[in-house]
């Protein structure tokens, strides 16, 4: 998926500015894609050229004139075919855990910092989400209102929220884990002093699974049920 669909999606439904298209991708669709407007004002004015959306000038009282944007007829057939396309298997790009990958090589007490430092970032985004779901089951009730894009928009957000409660949970056991198997680390950066000495000792670093299988073995517990 690219920013110009979800900027068609948006207009699919309503006239908007640049910026309150941004406003919307900083609420519920940040789940799922993250833009600035230095990014959408270029795309707005791309769509544009190609007749997929139109402009107008709106007057605004002490303020300049507004423009905003709406879709057109091209656009909206643009859209629904789109819609219509076979999905893609997401490719993730996650830098987190591409960080985490590597995080032998660093000291095991920096390692827990890392963990726990993210996993206050995580619970953050996910009382904000909270607040979202809230404050849109909230409005809902009160205008007595329900249409097919609440609807698909409240399953999004429903899955984003899963998304940071199990990415949660990823933290708090895998900071166990690592707590549990702090002299890895330490074995490690022993080996690592003495390799200097002995070529052969870099190769004689590990240790055997044998003495951390029952910790090993509970943090991949659900996944291994899921297997079996």
């Amino acid at each position: 998926m690219s920013l110009r669909y979800g900027i068609l999606g948006l207009l699919s439904k309503w006239e908007a500015s640049g910026y309150d298209i941004k406003k919307e991708f900083d609420n519920v669709m940040s789940i799922f894609w993250h833009t600035h407007l230095s990014q959408i004002y270029p795309e707005l004015n791309k769509l544009e050229n190609e007749k997929l959306i139109s402009s107008k000038l709106v007057p605004q009282v002490g303020k300049p004139d507004k423009k905003v944007y709406s879709i057109t007829e091209i656009g909206s057939e643009e859209l629904f075919k789109w819609l219509l396309e076979p999905h893609e298997t997401p490719k993730i790009k996650d830098s987190f855990l591409m960080q985490t990958f590597f995080l032998d090589n660093i000291p095991a007490d920096e390692v827990l910092l890392k963990l726990k430092m993210y996993k206050k970032d995580r619970q953050q985004r996910l009382e904000k989400m909270k607040e979202i779901i809230k404050e849109r089951l909230g409005s809902i009730k009160e205008r007595n209102v329900m249409k097919a894009r609440i609807l698909t928009a409240s399953a999004v957000l429903k899955r984003g929220i899963e998304q940071e409660i199990q990415y949660i949970k990823w933290c708090e056991e895998t900071i166990k884990l690592v707590e549990s198997c702090k002299y890895l680390w330490e074995k490690d950066e022993y080996y690592l002093t003495q390799s200097t000495k002995n070529a052969e000792l870099q190769y004689t670093a590990a240790i055997p699974f044998t003495e951390v299988e029952d910790v090993f073995l509970k943090y991949f517990a659900d996944i291994l049920d899921e297997v079996n």
